[in-house]
């Protein structure tokens, strides 16, 4: 398995407050309970950071990330998946995807 520097491809690689606030602004910014609405959640995220499944459910409100960033991939974006462990809500490790944005398909 190849080793990826996630540093190399995180636009921003900011976590905390400053994220959390911002990738709730963004699904302040599109209402609605569509696909295609949580979809652009998560592009307008990764334009900005990586972004992890529980941050995609817990902050864009995005209950199903996978199928989202599968819908992007097949509207031609590229965008990488990394397996990395993160505590839940309740403490446990657990290994989740982190989405990455390498190429955003062009219009």
């Amino acid at each position: 398995m190849e080793t990826i520097d996630t540093k190399e491809l995180a636009p921003q690689a900011a976590t905390g407050e400053a994220k959390a606030q911002q990738l709730k602004t963004i699904r302040e910014k599109y209402n609605g309970e569509t696909g295609a609405t949580h979809a652009r959640r998560i592009l307008d995220a990764l334009r900005l950071y990586r972004l992890s499944t529980f941050e995609a459910r817990k902050y864009l409100d995005v209950p199903h990330p996978a199928g989202r960033v599968q819908e992007l991939r097949d509207a031609g974006n590229e965008i990488d998946t990394l397996r990395l462990s993160e505590p839940s809500e309740v403490g446990r490790p657990h290994c989740i995807a982190v989405y990455v944005l390498r190429k955003e398909a062009e219009e």
